[in-house]
């Protein structure tokens, strides 16, 4: 089966691969009694699987569907983000940081960093010194001396923690305010 996304020059393939006739004939009953089927992958993408044998006006409209669904999913993860970033700008306000400081910067987009994508939380601190010296353009050293004198000058000063520790726990508490954010909504719309 072939589907033509709209704006798509080339026709998506959609093939399932198996012995078992029981399994196909489910797989062509759902697709003849919904139209479509959405799939989630390991990485939390979907994939979707359209029906455009009968009907091709439902098929575009479904695929129609699909993408406004896709646009307005997209738009509240960019709220979210928006959200995030203004958790860690407040985090670092009440820790004392100089928000005009390029280390203070460099540390907001780290954190910001850790935050959305998990696996950036347990990177060494020269793999996140990597990440703010891509983003300012700044040499390794520079945003190394940086962020040290940004912790220099925040409520952190003095405490001998290592600064992959405190972006740990800043990134930490970023994480309990989004969880009670999120706890907040449901409760509004209880």
């Amino acid at each position: 089966m072939n589907v033509m996304v709209p704006g798509d020059a080339v026709p998506t393939g959609i093939y399932v691969v198996c012995s078992d006739d029981f399994l196909l004939n489910k797989i062509n009953g759902m697709l003849r009694v919904k139209g479509v089927i959405g799939i989630s992958d390991a990485e939390g993408k979907f994939h979707y699987f359209i029906d455009g044998r009968k009907n091709l006006g439902r098929t575009v409209a479904r695929i129609d569907q699909i993408v406004s669904d896709s646009t307005a999913l997209i738009r509240a993860e960019i709220e979210s983000g928006n959200a995030v970033a203004e958790i860690v700008k407040a985090l670092l306000v009440y820790y004392d940081f100089d928000l005009t400081l390029i280390g203070t910067i460099a540390i907001q987009e780290i954190i910001y960093r850790m935050v959305i994508d998990k696996a950036v939380y347990f990177y060494s601190m020269r793999e996140l010194n990597s990440i703010a010296q891509d983003i300012l353009r700044l040499t390794y050293e520079q945003v190394e001396r940086d962020i040290r004198y940004a912790v220099r000058k925040s409520s952190f000063d003095g405490m001998g923690i290592k600064t992959v520790i405190i972006l740990r726990s800043l990134a930490d508490e970023v994480f309990e305010r989004i969880d009670k954010l999120q706890m907040q909504e449901k409760r509004k719309s209880i």
